[in-house]
């Protein structure tokens, strides 16, 4: 039987709100890889590199809504005051 994680929410109807739980699954995911790194995710299980990227979009689907764009260059000039 597969464990159902929250990331595997993200095709459904409706989407989680719980961000802890996001947060947390996030932590989860780097840990049971034994790394801090997202990009170590790439070289060691492409599986849970997409499950991160899934989480994240979870959590910017919150801050940003479920169909914006992000410009990162914006973003970054916004919340460094620049």
């Amino acid at each position: 039987m597969n464990k159902y994680n929250i990331e595997d929410m993200m095709c459904e109807e409706s989407l989680p709100v719980n961000s802890i739980a996001m947060c947390n699954r996030l932590i989860e995911i780097l840990r049971n890889n034994e790394t801090n790194n997202i990009h170590s995710l790439c070289d060691k299980n492409l599986e849970d590199f997409l499950r991160f990227k899934k989480c994240l979009w979870l959590i910017n689907s919150q801050a940003y809504g479920q169909m914006g764009n992000i410009d990162m260059m914006d973003e970054w000039s916004a919340l460094c005051g620049r």
